[in-house]
């Protein structure tokens, strides 16, 4: 059985891509069958932390040009992959029953893998919340900024009210030690649940630092450099924690119908 995980943010600019690129390296390096979809389809840009440039995307299966196993990548730490393209505009206007007709068509992948990890648009736009509906886990990426405390907290409103979503794992990024990050996320808790009837659970905290932005520039997730220091460490730390995170018992159509 697969277990699916949205890894979401209220705005853009907070690492969520970078957490789920690497999150799911982590995975597939424990020898975990994990298949990564790049679902934010206005800003689709996995490919590039991942420094692979896919021959097809999601928009070739959206087409009909191609099967969902065709377009599945697999990268050289064994990592599968579904770019979301180059922010192609039609992908950006995609109808319910097309976001529908995505996340149905996981059940007929060829290998069901033990991970998806969805990295989905960020914000409350329709087809975030889609694809986060029809996740079992969802994770919220937030840093300490204030803006980043409102628009996350927009996001978990939107989710809660308008799809009954009610739990929610929080992923600290760029925090000076992982004090700090519980003091921020024990703010932001309180903010929440004092208006939402919603449980939220730390999963850590991702470093501010030099080596992950350099990765970032030359295109090399820094999992994959399989070195252990304090990031990879965080990294597989959260790939732990993720786990004993509670699904989201939603109704409606889920990925691989889990």
């Amino acid at each position: 059985m697969t277990t699916s995980i949205a890894i979401a943010s209220g705005k853009g600019g907070v690492g969520k891509t970078t957490i789920a690129v690497n999150l799911s390296i982590s995975l597939a390096l424990q020898n975990k069958t994990t298949l990564l979809l790049d679902a934010d389809l206005g800003m689709a840009n996995a490919h590039i932390l991942l420094g692979i440039n896919p021959e097809l995307s999601l928009d070739d299966f959206i087409s009909g040009k191609s099967k969902l196993d065709d377009v599945i990548t697999t990268t050289k730490d064994g990592l599968k992959f579904i770019s979301g393209g180059n922010a192609i505009s039609n992908l950006l206007s995609l109808s319910d029953l097309e976001r529908h007709k995505i996340i149905k068509s996981f059940e007929a992948i060829t290998a069901e893998p033990d991970f998806l990890i969805i990295d989905v648009g960020a914000g409350a736009e329709a087809s975030s919340m889609s694809f986060m509906a029809s996740a079992n886990k969802v994770v919220i990426v937030l840093t300490g900024e204030p803006t980043s405390f409102i628009d996350a907290y927009s996001l978990i409103k939107a989710a809660y009210l308008d799809y009954k979503m009610d739990n929610f794992g929080v992923i600290i990024n760029m925090a000076a030690s992982n004090l700090q990050a519980k003091l921020n996320f024990e703010k932001f808790q309180s903010i929440t649940q004092k208006f939402l009837d919603v449980k939220l659970k730390f999963l850590g905290h991702v470093p501010s630092s030099l080596k992950i932005k350099n990765s970032i520039i030359s295109r090399t997730p820094l999992m994959s450099n399989k070195v252990v220091n304090e990031e990879t460490k965080a990294f597989n730390r959260l790939s732990t924690n993720i786990l004993t995170l509670n699904n989201n018992e939603t109704k409606g159509i889920k990925f691989f119908n889990n």
